[in-house]
């Protein structure tokens, strides 16, 4: 293949994608767009939230057991009213239960907990709402951890003492720590933070190689069918061979696509990455993998765009080019449909197998690095590009064979035998 025909020809696709009004408006208007709206909507929820939070709730407490502790309640306007800690929820004692329906009726408090007479046998504590108690601010749950604090505090009050007092209060404060590349213990990590973030960058990049590979596909099959409508690569063809000018377009459309892409994910990527720097001293952040993934991202986009560019042109129109490349995207996020599998046992067999077949060796490499970057070894992640580039070779090589027999079978669909003695 000659590089300088393959850049004329990436040149000339390119060039005619990003000069259209659509195509800026798309990729730089659409996101400030969305931003503007988000942030807008954002912000007045965010203001509303914060309103109702900074409103003191009440809440109500009927004790016909006589479990409670009075001494940590104090009396207010001739009420006794409990306040675990400074800014939280208020908790009214009430003498009955009547008396606390009233309230709750006429809105003066948010709910009424009732510790009935069996509370010692049963354990259950009546927790009675009205239909003024708001339904999606989550005030009335807050205050039932607090309440589970008083009851255990009045239960234990004068039967244990010293340390086993406190610690039946406490019972154990959990220090999280794992160990790191070198073996190293890594302290104050927050378990179920750490594993949010493993678990959630996975499958994030594999929802970002999705979209980039449906965004550059869309330019893919859009040039193919305009092309094969004008019959202008049949000119082409007698200058150009096959190859080059699906390298070409892949170079030249691939790239418009990518860029779009990049602008669109920006805005996303600056958060995660102020996120990741704020939340490095609580959690493990997998930069391995936050760094093999453009390699990954680029190498995956051209093995199956050199698909796509090929199955595209045996379709007789747009419509049926796209559902012939879609299947390429769909193997690509195999990963993702098996995520669980991978997340449990990363280098296991499945985890291993995927991460040499060029479809899913991509987000499988990704999502191994996020999980367990010990497990998996550098020659493996090496392996995996090399699998991808030989395989992005070959699928050009066959692809344009068939690139070639759908621009020159136009208005008929060839057969798989066809096909297949063109592949070979």
């Amino acid at each position: 293949m000659r590089i300088q025909r393959i850049a004329a020809v990436a040149r000339f696709e390119f060039l005619s994608v990003v000069k259209r009004w659509s195509y800026l408006l798309a990729t730089f208007g659409l996101p400030l767009f969305l931003a503007a709206v988000s942030g807008t909507v954002l912000g007045v929820q965010t203001y509303f939230l914060s309103q109702r939070a900074s409103e003191s709730s009440q809440f109500g407490l009927v004790d016909e057991a006589e479990v409670i502790d009075r001494s940590s309640f104090v009396e207010k306007d001739g009420e006794l009213r409990w306040r675990a800690r400074e800014n939280a929820d208020e908790v009214r004692l009430y003498a009955s239960r009547d008396a606390a329906r009233q309230d709750l009726a006429s809105g003066a408090v948010r709910a009424v907990y009732v510790i009935e007479d069996d509370y010692l046998t049963t354990g259950e504590v009546m927790a009675i709402e009205s239909e003024k108690t708001p339904l999606l601010t989550m005030r009335g749950t807050s205050i039932e951890p607090l309440l589970r604090d008083l009851l255990r505090k009045s239960l234990i009050e004068g039967r244990l003492d010293g340390e086993v007092h406190q610690r039946v209060l406490s019972p154990a404060y959990f220090v999280r720590s794992r160990l790191g590349p070198k073996g190293e213990e890594l302290v104050d990590l927050d378990e179920a933070l750490d594993l949010l973030v493993r678990t959630t960058i996975p499958l994030f990049l594999g929802i970002l190689l999705l979209t980039a590979l449906l965004s550059a596909s869309g330019y893919l099959v859009q040039t193919v069918s305009t092309d094969k409508e004008s019959k202008i690569v049949e000119v082409l063809l007698s200058s150009v061979t096959p190859e080059e000018i699906l390298a070409g377009k892949l170079l030249g459309l691939g790239a418009a696509g990518l860029i779009q892409f990049a602008v669109w994910s920006s805005m996303v990527v600056v958060v995660a990455l102020t996120a990741s720097a704020a939340l490095a001293a609580f959690v493990s952040i997998p930069w391995g993998a936050l760094a093999a993934a453009p390699v990954l991202f680029v190498l995956g986009y051209l093995f199956l765009g050199s698909l796509m560019l090929a199955t595209a042109a045996l379709g007789a129109n747009a419509a049926e080019s796209q559902k012939l490349t879609l299947g390429w995207a769909v193997l690509a996020i195999l990963p993702l449909m098996v995520l669980v599998v991978l997340l449990e046992d990363p280098n296991g067999i499945l985890g291993q197998a995927m991460t040499w077949i060029p479809f899913t060796s991509p987000l499988t490499v990704i999502i191994r690095l996020s999980v367990d970057a010990s497990g998996i070894a550098s020659w493996e992640v090496l392996g995996a590009m090399l699998v991808l580039l030989t395989s992005t070779w070959l699928s050009i090589r066959v692809g344009a064979r068939l690139f070639r027999v759908g621009f020159l079978l136009t208005g008929t669909m060839p057969s798989f035998a066809e096909l297949w003695r063109q592949a070979r």
